[in-house]
């Protein structure tokens, strides 16, 4: 007989979170595929109204996935060919792409090591009269240090963007992510804590004005926006995808409580020099987990050591964007040190609503057990 102590562990299972609902989801799908209203009915009404309401905004907006949302969001708020907007280099593509694609300039200034988030202490040495708006990313479910972000952006007259693909759940200081900035985008890529079983994505807006905007823009229509005229677009979300979503939505609680407590087991067992350390973070800040990482200079290493134990892992962002290919329409703001440093150190663990607390304990002791050898080779 096999191990059961060295079964395969997958970094995501998007299949066993989904059995509590999986026949209500069912017949809600045979509700919709003989009503024929397949694109914006009452199930993406209900499901914008509802996440509104949560993040305590005016409107929220469905489209199409989280890419459209940043195009979208970023549209709304005047940039505009040859405008500048700062962001992180460290971070998936799409958060560059949607600058890229509306003839701006991404600006990439550097990562702080404890969150690997972008350091609002580098921001303003970025700032030339060509930006336009800054683009924080709430990175792996961990918030963005908010408050001198926002302060910066409204001495210097700045729109804020914010990107929390990976955070919904997520409070800074008691507030929730998508309560901040002008707008706040969201994905509900399958791999999200709050999925859906495709793509989709939603923009959370402060003022109504900017939602009913972006309705217009998501549906086709043409708009003059601070005297520039803005292409409509097909950014739709379907109405399988909101009635799924809303089901995850209504038990993301007692999902999250399960990503928590695996969190809390690998916070028990890794050394917090190697970790997010969440009890050094502002009361009343809350993380989700997206991705649990932790930093191990000898990374590859450990890689392969949890791999031999059947133990699924990734690597992000190696390299970072200031090395990727459309960094020929970015420019870099100073040194992008720490950036580097992360994208050859961190390494993620499994995580997710349906991991055997078993497995996170093991999974934790195997860390903890190859970093303290690495120091003890190191000393």
């Amino acid at each position: 007989m096999s191990d059961p102590q060295k079964q395969l562990v997958q970094r995501y299972d998007l299949v066993t979170p989904m059995l509590p609902v999986k026949d209500q989801i069912l017949a809600d799908f045979e509700r919709i595929l003989m009503s024929g209203q397949y694109i914006l009915g009452d199930e993406v009404r209900l499901l914008e109204r509802e996440m509104a309401e949560q993040c305590g905004v005016a409107a929220a907006v469905g489209v199409a996935s989280g890419s459209e949302a940043l195009y979208l969001a970023l549209a709304m708020a005047g940039v505009r060919p040859g405008t500048e907007v700062i962001t992180t280099p460290y971070t998936f593509e799409a958060t560059i792409e949607a600058i890229i694609m509306l003839y701006a300039r991404p600006v990439l200034v550097d990562i702080r090591p404890h969150d690997l988030n972008i350091d609002p202490s580098r921001i303003e040495a970025a700032i030339t009269p060509r930006t336009r708006a800054i683009l924080p990313v709430h990175i792996f479910g961990a918030p963005a240090d908010m408050d001198p972000i926002q302060e910066i952006a409204k001495r210097n007259d700045l729109q804020v963007i914010v990107d929390m693909a990976q955070a919904w759940g997520t409070l800074y200081k008691g507030r929730p992510c998508g309560s901040m900035g002008r707008m706040s985008t969201l994905s509900f890529y399958p791999t999200k804590n709050l999925p859906g079983i495709g793509d989709g994505g939603l923009i959370f807006c402060r003022e109504a004005e900017d939602a009913e905007r972006i309705r217009q823009l998501r549906g086709h229509k043409a708009l003059w926006i601070n005297k520039n005229l803005y292409c409509g677009w097909n950014s739709r979300l379907d109405e399988v995808q909101a009635m799924v979503i809303r089901h995850r939505l209504a038990r993301f609680p007692e999902e999250q409580r399960d990503r928590d407590r695996v969190a809390k087991i690998y916070d028990d067992l890794i050394p917090k020099a190697n970790r997010l350390a969440v009890e050094d973070l502002d009361r009343g800040t809350q993380v989700t987990y997206h991705q649990y990482w932790v930093r191990c200079k000898a990374r590859d290493r450990l890689q392969h050591r949890l791999a031999s134990e059947g133990i699924d892992t990734g690597i992000y962002y190696d390299p970072p964007l200031h090395h990727h290919p459309l960094m020929e329409y970015c420019r870099c703001e100073g040194s992008l040190n720490q950036a580097e440093v992360a994208g050859r150190e961190v390494l993620t663990l499994p995580i997710h609503a349906a991991l055997p607390f078993a497995q996170a304990e093991r999974i934790g002791k195997l860390v903890a057990e190859f970093l303290v050898r690495q120091e003890e080779a190191v000393d």
